[in-house]
């Protein structure tokens, strides 16, 4: 059985008397205690028997109405955490649609998302109009269908199928999942060793790659600009290496860093983010 659950920790012994053998765990910007940690991935996957787990990024319930940039900065922030969190490489991950979606509501989201993971690591959890949508349109090769919002149908494409909420395992309200679509549903430990113990580890250093439509909304300060967009940016300069907080908000911080990538790259030192920054951000070689 696979379950998925958010605040609250089963443990390790609760879950192996469950019969749980994999677990879905969430990376988000929550700071509450919602998200998985290095130390909890390494309990499941060095326990006896092994636990799999797999990745979900869900912030608000409706995040994928937010569009390419949205996609973007979301599975940039993701790919930080899981990496950080003993994710091996290649592993997939999930983004939530957490509502009663219509079949484009994701389109924009997740080619934001592919442009960052790739395709073949972009997954989706929906009800059945979305999840259909999105096998259907070649934007996900991951799928983990709710019941809710999909009328007893279920698309056999889908890897994982939440069968069943409101569940106690070990005192924490948790969801029953089944396997769908062949066996490799996203878990760490498909085709992978098992990560060693929890340390520190440097953000992915990416490669060049061909930068998102620009807006045409430069980002300055003052004042602050605030934004998708500004997310996008600050994610994208992270992964890049630079010390800079994604919080959505051009200030003071930002501008500083912008200036200095600037200088690096031989462009206008204006501290704005404008088309010809926008590109470097993304297809000037990391230095």
């Amino acid at each position: 059985m696979i379950i998925d659950f958010a605040w609250g920790r089963p443990g390790v012994k609760a879950l192996e008397a469950a019969g749980v053998t994999g677990v879905v765990r969430y990376a988000s910007h929550d700071t509450t205690g919602k998200n998985l940690s290095a130390a909890e991935a390494h309990g499941y996957l060095t326990a006896t028997p092994k636990i799999n787990v797999a990745l979900i990024w869900e912030s608000t319930a409706g995040r994928v109405q937010s569009g390419h940039g949205g996609g973007v900065a979301d599975a940039s922030e993701a790919l930080i955490q899981g990496v950080s969190w003993g994710m091996p490489k290649g592993r997939p991950i999930y983004f939530a649609c957490d509502y009663n979606a219509g079949p484009d509501a994701c389109t924009a989201y997740l080619q934001g998302v592919a442009s960052v993971l790739g395709l073949s690591r972009t997954g989706l959890y929906g009800g059945y109009v979305p999840i259909k949508a999105a096998f259907d349109k070649h934007l996900i090769t991951f799928g983990w269908q709710t019941y809710a919002w999909s009328g007893g149908r279920w698309d056999t494409r889908a890897q994982l199928q939440q069968y069943s909420n409101g569940h106690a395992v070990g005192g924490v309200d948790c969801d029953y999942n089944r396997l769908g679509a062949g066996t490799d549903w996203g878990g760490w430990l498909t085709g992978t060793p098992v990560p060693p113990p929890p340390k520190p580890v440097p953000a992915p250093v990416p490669v060049p790659s061909k930068a998102p439509p620009f807006s045409g909304r430069v980002m300055k300060y003052p004042p602050t600009t605030t934004g998708n967009e500004v997310r996008a940016w600050q994610a994208k300069m992270h992964l890049r290496g630079w010390k800079i907080a994604v919080d959505g908000a051009f200030g003071p911080a930002s501008r500083i860093i912008c200036l200095a990538f600037q200088k690096e790259k031989h462009l206008t030192q204006d501290g704005e983010v404008g088309l010809k920054t926008w590109r470097a951000t993304w297809e000037s070689p990391v230095t």
